[in-house]
């Protein structure tokens, strides 16, 4: 289970990195915004779209504000969000400060510092949240995912309930259709007595310990994975593309290579002269499978936009956000999420191996 406190340092540093990216640094004195087909992309200082599209509807920028009709998706990333009005596909929203006040007809993936779900909002399928601090008064009628710092829940769940992070509160309008299972601190839980949780009530012991090397580990990936993206994008790009057109030879690879790196290694490691290679290898192994999964994220980020291009050269950071955040929620979802974490980290390392080695192929020729 992720720390409670590491979903808002990881939001809070993937917004300033987005907001960075689509121009506080350099801030562009007029929006713009792209038509697509259907489908419209807006950017800038502060992006507005208050009509109806046919499409989806995708916004970036420091402050964000979509109060229209989107006939398809609703994608936002930026410092400060509001979405109101209707979505009739699904939502993916990451930002310092997320509101949602909408109509979502299908499911709704939220990342930021605060996350609002406030009274006026309709998610009709599930909600996948994670944030420094999260508070929902809107009516969820699927499920409910939550990890962050503090938890609030106040309205309607018309499935199951699952919650991570420091503290957890039910509101007095707090009415849970299906089971409610949490790894909460127990002096950290408050449930009013008008709260209503029809199915059973299940609280998970928490580890400290676990929790940090946990945090720890994700937040490292999270730079690295930044700090790759923007330092080799074109190997990265590759490594993606070998994903997308070949996730069987890739898997195999990423197993053949895991079977047989580790034996290499143990095998130099008992002679003197082979021991520097072998801890060279290892570290490198090592490092290798610890990125693994940005592959993955950027190809979950690419599926989300469909496969466009988002503001050109910030395309990859906006991708690799989006997809890291799918990533971590899905990862906290117990035994579903050890098996996708798995799953990704075998398909991005045989990614990897394949693009370093088609990168060899083209030096020798």
């Amino acid at each position: 289970m992720i720390l409670a406190r590491a979903p808002l340092l990881l939001t809070l540093l993937g917004s300033g990195l987005l907001a960075a990216t689509f121009g506080c640094v350099r801030p562009k004195p007029e929006n713009q915004v792209m038509r697509l087909g259907d489908d419209v992309l807006a950017s800038g200082s502060a992006p507005i779209i208050y009509d109806s599209v046919p499409g989806d509807a995708i916004l970036a920028g420091g402050e964000v504000t979509f109060s229209g009709s989107s006939g398809g998706d609703y994608v936002g990333a930026g410092g400060k969000q509001d979405v109101g009005g209707r979505v009739h596909g699904s939502m993916r929203a990451a930002g310092g400060r997320v509101t949602v006040h909408a109509v979502v007809d299908r499911n709704a993936t939220i990342g930021g510092g605060n996350v609002v779900v406030d009274s006026a909002a309709v998610i009709a399928r599930n909600a996948y949240l994670i944030g420094g601090s999260i508070r929902v008064d809107g009516d969820v009628r699927g499920g409910l995912l939550a990890t962050g710092g503090d938890v609030t829940l106040n309205g309607p769940v018309g499935g199951d309930v699952e919650i991570a992070g420091g503290g957890l509160r039910l509101g007095p309008r707090a009415q849970i259709a299906g089971n409610l299972r949490y790894r909460v601190p127990k002096d950290k839980v408050h449930i009013d007595p008008a709260a209503r949780v029809k199915g059973t009530i299940t609280a998970y012991p928490v580890s400290r310990s676990w929790g940090l090397w946990h945090w720890l580990w994700t937040l490292g990936g999270f730079l690295a994975g930044v700090v790759v993206v923007l330092l080799l994008p074109r190997f990265m790009a590759e490594a993606t593309e070998l994903l997308r057109r070949r996730p069987v030879r890739s898997a195999v690879v990423s197993i053949v290579a895991g079977i047989l790196i580790p034996v290499a290694i143990i095998i130099g490691a008992v002679t003197a002269i082979g021991l520097p290679l072998a801890l060279l290898t290892a570290a490198v192994f090592a490092t290798l499978i610890g990125l693994s999964e940005i592959p993955v994220a950027i190809w979950v980020g690419e599926r989300i936009l469909h496969q466009r291009t988002l503001l050109g050269r910030q395309s990859a950071i906006v991708n690799f956000f989006l997809g890291a955040l799918v990533l971590i929620v899905v990862g906290i979802i117990p035994v579903v999420g050890p098996i996708v974490t798995f799953v990704a980290s075998c398909l991005g390392f045989g990614a990897i191996l394949l693009a370093a080695w088609a990168a060899r192929e083209r030096q020798l020729a």
